[in-house]
């Protein structure tokens, strides 16, 4: 069994908690309220904007011309690309210049990219890429899943489309050809390394259920009994 083979059935309850989540249900079959999708988005734009900055240090740890070129193609990409998709989606969901002044990371999002910081700074190039992989290798196998659906709301159809394309699936097959490749060279880490993935797989399940509760950080200790 592969590592991915391995960390994958592992981790399987993040995962189908993942697959079965409101939120996620909500945006497959279009009951999804705009207002949590719109939370969702503007927080999922901060995360990939530092999902860039830890993929470009891991650009400094590769060993091989090869993955320093992957991990800067693939920040480039994240920040052309997908970030100038949240731009075209913050207009669509009407998102104001005050909102995003005055945007805040929720909880999950800020110890979702604290995590991964951790990982990159204290960490090897195989313990960043571990942090970092189950984010689009979730939402790949989201998409597979559910690339059938047709919701009725074109943002939701969009964000289907995306994640179901096969040039994506093809992705993140060398991704997890990349994540052995880590795993097999360095034996005596695997246990760290499986540490950084679960981690990542917890809090990619916590960013469906940010949004979904529209996450804070006063209300949960506003709604403590003491």
């Amino acid at each position: 069994m592969t590592f991915c083979e391995e960390v994958r059935k592992e981790t399987n309850l993040y995962w189908q908690g993942s697959f079965d989540h409101p939120f996620v249900k909500g945006l497959v079959d279009g009951t999804l309220p705009l207002e949590k999708f719109k939370f969702y988005i503007m927080q999922d734009a901060y995360y990939l904007k530092h999902y860039t900055k830890v993929l470009a240090i891991a650009a400094t740890k590769a060993k091989t011309n090869e993955d320093i070129a992957f991990f800067l193609e693939t920040a480039r990409y994240i920040n052309e690309a997908e970030l100038e998709l949240h731009r075209s989606v913050f207009k669509e969901l009407g998102v104001t210049k005050v909102e995003e002044t005055d945007f805040e990371p929720a909880p999950a999002t800020y110890n979702y990219v604290s995590h991964m910081y951790n990982a990159a700074h204290n960490g090897d190039v195989a313990e960043a890429f571990a942090a970092m992989f189950p984010c689009p290798w979730l939402y790949q196998e989201i998409g597979e899943k559910y690339k059938d659906a047709k919701p009725g709301i074109k943002l939701y159809e969009e964000w289907i489309s995306m994640y179901s394309s096969p040039d994506y699936k093809a992705k993140i097959e060398l991704q997890k050809a990349m994540m052995n490749r880590y795993a097999e060279a360095n034996p005596a880490k695997k246990q760290v390394l499986k540490g950084h993935f679960e981690k990542s797989c917890y809090y990619e399940w916590k960013f469906w259920e940010m949004p979904w509760t529209l996450e804070n950080w006063k209300d949960e200790v506003k709604n403590y009994a003491y």
